[in-house]
């Protein structure tokens, strides 16, 4: 192998880094990254690829996660991407638009204890107490979930409010919060909840693996720990942050290059889904992956891909991107929302920092074009709509 080849699959730093939070937030994901280069040392790859024994994981439900006798190993993508699929869409237009869309902010606020909903379609938290979420309802009202001892995330240096864009149960009528050392599920309908302890996990990530099975992760795990929510237990997983949960099976995808299937054989492809504040699952359906990609090198003389993060759109069966929309050089412009229909809904920031406003859009990457659904001043968010 050649230097060269083997320089082409680091990801180098960006050029340009965003100030403040966001600098100190890219550290952490960073530190992540499997990649270490030496200064003068000699660079070694390392390939190999070791299985999480799972003795003692249930029959039923199998997250168990890919093959251990897989010979799949993520290498250099097998093709370039095809930058004439490079769509510019976050212009000042955008934010001009938002006037037509609604504000989610919240407004009067009931007590979820005193005041249940069917179903919630978006969540968030207010400025006064970021450690209580308050969650819009269908029929359009908002309610704060008041749950005793709930508190902020913390990983010893940083927190965080519980939000996550992952947090809501496939069907809206509950909300799964990671805290340092437990889950708490809540049920909107009744304004119940309980309390799952996991002494000593710090849980930074819960996703829905069905309706009664939540994965939960630290920080800097590329594995989880799923609960039954309905018998208590726990076991380990090889799941981890980086995976998304589909009928068709479970996708990892990370800061790697290969859409990593537990049902069918992987997939190389050009694009990762290392960009980002955190490590979040892929946005999957009908054949489509949606992640947050990083870009931290490009060819010498070459303007694409512009460096810095953005959403790829990537054919899951095949690996080939679709579409590509940067959205600036700083982490954290960029938050993989969910779906409303077959279009991905994304939460945009202005790099620029023109606009304070996140716009929540649909992301039609087919005809190249973000239309805006809301609009909100916060920045922790989990959207399951479509809007009542």
């Amino acid at each position: 192998m050649k230097l060269s080849d083997l320089v082409d699959q680091l990801e180098l730093p960006e050029t340009e880094v965003a100030e403040g939070i966001w600098e100190a937030a890219r550290r952490r994901t960073r530190r992540r990254r499997t990649v270490a280069v030496g200064v003068g040392a000699t660079l070694v790859l390392v390939v190999g690829v070791s299985a999480l024994s799972l003795r003692g994981e249930p029959e039923r439900p199998r997250p168990a996660g890919p093959d251990p006798t897989s010979t799949v190993t993520p290498t250099r993508y097998a093709r370039e991407i095809d930058h004439s699929n490079t769509q510019r869409l976050l212009t000042p237009d955008l934010w001009a638009r938002l006037d037509a869309v609604p504000a989610l902010d919240p407004g009067a606020t009931t007590e979820l204890a005193d005041d249940p909903m069917t179903r919630g379609v978006f969540a968030t938290v207010e400025g006064d107490d970021p450690a209580v979420p308050v969650v819009l309802g269908v029929d359009g009202r908002w309610r704060r979930v008041s749950v005793p001892g709930l508190g902020l995330i913390s990983d010893g240096r940083y927190t965080s409010p519980p939000i996550r864009p992952t947090e809501f149960s496939p069907d809206g009528t509950r909300l799964a919060l990671p805290q340092p050392d437990s889950l708490v599920v809540v049920d909107l309908t009744d304004g119940s909840h309980r309390t799952y302890p996991m002494p000593g996990r710090f849980l930074s990530f819960a996703i829905w693996v069905d309706v009664s099975h939540v994965l939960v992760a630290s920080e800097a795990d590329t594995t989880g720990t799923v609960v039954d929510l309905d018998t208590r237990d726990a076991y380990p997983s090889r799941f981890g942050p980086n995976t998304a949960f589909t009928d068709d099976g479970a996708l990892t995808w990370g800061g790697d290059r290969l859409l990593d299937w537990d049902s069918r054989p992987d997939v190389p492809t050009p694009a990762n889904n290392g960009g980002g504040l955190n490590p979040y699952p892929p946005l999957v359906r009908d054949g489509i992956a949606v992640g947050d990609m990083a870009v931290g090198s490009r060819e010498l003389g070459s303007e694409d891909p512009p460096l810095g993060d953005g959403v790829v759109a990537v054919d899951a069966t095949t690996g080939d991107v679709l579409a590509y929309l940067p959205t600036g050089p700083g982490p954290g412009l960029a938050v993989l929302l969910g779906w409303q229909g077959d279009l991905p809904v994304l939460g945009l920031l202005d790099r620029t920092g023109e606009h304070s406003t996140m716009v929540i859009a649909a992301w039609d990457y087919r005809a190249g074009r973000l239309e805006p659904l809301a609009q909100t001043s916060g920045r922790v968010v989990a959207w399951n709509g479509p809007l009542g």
